[in-house]
């Protein structure tokens, strides 16, 4: 139990690995359904049906890899071999998915990215479960946690910026952002170099935390996987943040699966106009808010911070995004800034859980972070696939025309409603559920105390 301050380098080390895991992710999320439907030519609906497969194979994987995490027993530990060798599947997953062979059948099509989607989940399971454990590890302190997964935010922010703007950006210096060879090569070009992003962050997070992957279970107290899979279900002080989070998640799942949609046909910008000039501010004020939710939590303890956080955002959505007129880059600006201070409160969610674990080891007298954090990854997996098959569908149900430029006004219209509206009535619901949760500030110190006196009793 490392109850010693962490030197800056290693918590900086740890959270550089989530930099390729989020390009990863964000890359996948923005432009994977509308390349594949626009650009490859598969039908909305099966590409939804192929995405959600994935994802819900992921899910369904994430509470195995945190369990098999938490028995592994290495001398390289116990988290950080599946970060090495989770990091150089997914590299080469992700070369694949970008770049299709030529595929005349839509069964052939489909068959296709699902296969390779499977692979890329997969390989995100073997590093993003075994990773999100080991910040939960490096320190007892609470503050400290809450700092290591400022740091694991920051970074993995980086990896927004880089999975959404590289694309945009390498498109846009091809010329024609409409000429369907352009938009081919800015897709495979950035997958190489995200590919690359991902490889050599896993690396350097392998290296910097060798020595603070140490904390060994004690075997003698493990349960069956299924037996404490079902224990840790019943823990109601977890699935009451578990399903808050998934709640809000399905509304970020709709956000960035709609948000090229939305910003091209409602409001008739290009992709590197709102990239650059929407996106990327968004995520750059997100990045800047992380050092005041870390210091405000400090100060007030996490539980105030993260409901305003969450419900603002979703407030903000619902309220600003049908009422933008058409054309203009300023009000969407002003709402990314406003945006990105909200969602920058989302770190404090997985410090939280980090409590959660902490007072699971007190009942139980076992150290489950992995598996925790597998259910919790696979709960919000399953709220992406639900997402993300939600949204192929929707496309169809409104209208929205594949490959067609010039979209009718009702279909933007709808489309609003969805980014709007539709997106932000889930950020609401999670932040209310959160209401609910009854771990206080008062009660994690308090069981703290008594694992630090367990530890001590268990030295001498």
């Amino acid at each position: 139990m490392n109850h010693s301050k962490l030197k800056l380098p290693v918590k900086m080390g740890y959270g550089f690995a989530e930099t390729g895991i989020t390009a990863v992710q964000l890359f996948t999320q923005i432009y994977l359904l509308k390349y594949y439907t626009e650009i490859i030519g598969l039908n909305s609906s099966l590409a939804g049906i192929a995405l959600s497969i994935s994802v819900i194979w992921d899910a369904i994987s994430d509470p195995l890899m945190g369990r098999i995490s938490d028995q592994t027993k290495t001398r390289f530990g116990r988290r950080r071999p599946y970060i090495f060798i989770g990091g150089i599947l997914l590299s080469i997953s992700v070369l694949l998915l970008f770049s299709p062979p030529e595929i005349s059948s839509q069964l052939g099509k489909f068959a296709y990215l699902l296969s390779v989607y499977l692979l890329v989940n997969t390989a995100m399971t073997v590093i993003s479960v075994p990773h999100i454990a080991l910040g939960g590890e490096l320190s007892f302190e609470r503050n400290e946690r809450t700092s290591v997964f400022g740091w694991r935010l920051f970074f993995s922010n980086i990896g927004m910026l880089i999975g959404m703007i590289v694309p945009a950006a390498i498109l846009q210096s091809l010329g024609d952002e409409s000429a369907k060879e352009n938009i081919i090569t800015s897709r495979t070009v950035a997958g190489e170099i995200v590919s690359l992003v991902i490889l050599v962050s896993s690396i350097i997070t392998f290296l910097v935390t060798k020595g603070k992957d140490n904390v060994q279970a004690d075997r003698s107290k493990q349960l069956p996987f299924f037996l404490s899979f079902g224990s840790v279900l019943k823990n109601k002080m977890f699935l009451i943040l578990l399903f808050a989070f998934v709640i809000a998640t399905i509304g970020r799942t709709f956000n960035s699966a709609i948000a090229l949609y939305y910003y091209e046909y409602r409001l008739g910008l290009k992709e590197s106009q709102v990239v650059i000039n929407i996106l990327l501010p968004f995520f750059v004020v997100l990045m800047l808010s992380i050092g005041f939710w870390v210091w405000i939590s400090k100060r007030i303890g996490k539980k105030i911070p993260a409901f305003f956080g969450v419900f603002g955002l979703g407030l903000l959505t619902v309220i600003v995004y049908p009422l933008f007129p058409y054309g203009e880059l300023r009000p969407p600006l002003i709402a990314a800034f406003f945006g990105g201070i909200f969602a920058g409160s989302i770190l404090i969610m997985d410090s939280i859980l980090t409590d959660v674990v902490d007072y699971d080891e007190y009942k139980t007298g076992e150290k489950r972070e992995g598996l925790y954090f597998g259910i919790w990854k696979m709960g919000v997996k399953f709220s992406q696939a639900f997402g993300i098959a939600i949204t192929g569908f929707l496309l169809d149900i409104i209208g929205f025309q594949n490959g067609v430029a010039n979209q009718t006004q009702e279909v933007g219209f709808r489309l609003a409603i969805i980014f709007g509206p539709g997106v932000g009535f889930f950020f609401i619901l999670g932040s209310v559920i959160f209401l609910f949760f009854p771990l206080t500030d008062a009660k994690h110190i308090q069981v703290q105390r008594i694992l630090t006196k367990r530890t001590l009793k268990k030295i001498h």
